[in-house]
């Protein structure tokens, strides 16, 4: 494995954690208002689609290498199902903060944004094989 592939596997948890982290942490504290809208969007749903976005761009560069290795016929697939589970589960784990709590929406903007980044990283593989075919392999 290449030291860039270790590089993207380290930025790939580091990212988790802080997904992790912001979707738990209480803004009660700061400055930091969530509850006004920017461009008639919730900043809270906004902030939540941000969070998730870059998700599947960094697990497809961390570990799309070693599920081809493995013979995953469809790496992009399982990439976009791991991070529909994160998403899902950390808006679950707003209930054990007393503070936080479960939102649908915030569920629907986490989603959103998994699917249109799937959806920009599957064009961008796309494209890349048909102007460089091979090179992902």
């Amino acid at each position: 494995m290449k030291i860039s592939q270790y590089i993207f596997i380290v930025l790939f948890f580091t990212y988790v954690l802080l997904v992790l982290f912001f979707s738990l942490w209480t803004f009660e504290s700061t400055p930091i208002d969530l509850s006004k809208y920017i461009l008639f969007i919730r900043a809270d749903h906004a902030a939540h689609f941000v969070m998730f976005f870059p998700y599947p761009i960094s697990a497809w560069l961390a570990f799309e290498p070693s599920l081809r290795r493995r013979g995953k016929k469809h790496p992009l697939l399982t990439i976009f199902i791991s991070g529909l589970v994160l998403a899902a589960v950390a808006e679950l784990l707003q209930n054990l903060n007393p503070a936080r709590d479960f939102d649908m929406m915030d569920m629907v903007a986490n989603f959103s944004s998994i699917i249109l980044s799937t959806i920009l990283v599957k064009s961008i593989e796309k494209t890349l094989n048909n102007v460089w075919p091979g090179r992902l392999q």
